[in-house]
């Protein structure tokens, strides 16, 4: 029997959380699955009571088989508590399903990846399933799903044995950026800001976890099996967030939730013109446009202040 899991992050923002947890629990599966939290120490003062309830309210937390908790006693910062949590549950679990703190998920979450990992189990390469989509225009598609090259990190289950070996060093990723043939252009293909990101990581302007991970599927030459219709949305594009400013491109239609049954593609089967839908808000315009955007909204921010 393989041991499943659901893994939360998750920092001070205790009503994001309790958004998340009633819509997860609103997914009958939760009710037979241990779910873990690992939960970053204060940062300092101005964080401790966000925190303090982020906590509380884990402990009061009840709809799972069961209840774990990684309480951090000190701040690892975004990144670390994501790798050392997703190291922990590759060294303890067969396979895991992931939500962050902003993530609010459809009733048919929990089924569409568990279903997901039964069906791409032994397809060795696909790296993970995610629950979240851009708008596709489909035309005659026939599936539930659709076999693409990028990470997304917005709500996702993998394997233990696909995860385990994730580069997570700055020296590791510096090695691969320096040795790798064609890094930066094969890494680029996906988005072009993910070398960026890369660089941003290996010199420590951000504390990420997903770059190494999209460095991962790319330095394998995996696969990633995308959903037709999101199951997820983000709800993190605010002045809680860490990570998370400016415009939020990620608003997408969201799945009913009623389907219970996936028709999913054979990890062989590509469709170009939906791998461009799903890269394009990684393209040279649209994150063009999204600066542009974002940096009117500094201005606009600081003007507010100092006037």
């Amino acid at each position: 029997m393989e041991k499943t899991i659901i893994g939360v992050f998750c920092y001070k923002r205790a009503a994001k959380l309790k958004a998340s947890m009633e819509a997860l629990l609103k997914n009958p599966e939760c009710a037979d699955l241990d779910i873990i939290f690992f939960a970053d120490g204060y940062k300092g003062e101005k964080d401790k009571q966000g925190v303090l309830e982020t906590r509380a309210y884990i402990d009061q937390l009840t709809g799972f088989k069961s209840v774990q908790k990684h309480f951090r006693d000190r701040n690892y910062s975004t990144g670390p508590n994501f790798h050392t949590g997703l190291t922990y549950l590759s060294q303890n679990y067969d396979r895991f399903v992931i939500v962050e703190d902003d993530l609010v998920v459809t009733p048919n979450y929990v089924k569409f990846l568990l279903d997901g990992l039964d069906f791409y189990k032994n397809e060795k390469s696909v790296f993970c399933v995610t629950g979240f989509a851009f708008p596709l225009k489909l035309g005659n598609y026939p599936y539930d799903s659709i076999i693409a090259n990028r990470f997304c990190s917005y709500g996702w289950a993998s394997w233990a044995d696909r995860v385990k070996n994730v580069v997570w060093d700055k020296k590791g990723l510096q090695k691969i950026v320096d040795t790798s043939p064609n890094f930066k252009s094969r890494l680029n293909k996906e988005g072009m800001d993910l070398y960026r990101m890369v660089k941003k990581e290996i010199n420590g302007t951000i504390s990420t976890w997903d770059i190494q991970m999209q460095v991962h599927v790319s330095e394998h030459q995996y696969k990633v099996v995308y959903p037709i219709i999101s199951k997820g949305t983000n709800i993190g594009f605010d002045a809680e967030s860490t990570n998370t400013f400016g415009i939020d491109y990620l608003q997408t239609p969201q799945d009913a939730g009623t389907k219970r049954e996936f028709k999913f593609c054979p990890a062989d089967v590509i469709e170009p013109s939906l791998q461009k839908q799903l890269k394009k808000p990684y393209g040279l315009p649209a994150l063009a446009s999204r600066k542009i955007i974002n940096e009117l909204i500094k201005f606009s921010s600081k003007f507010k202040k100092t006037s």
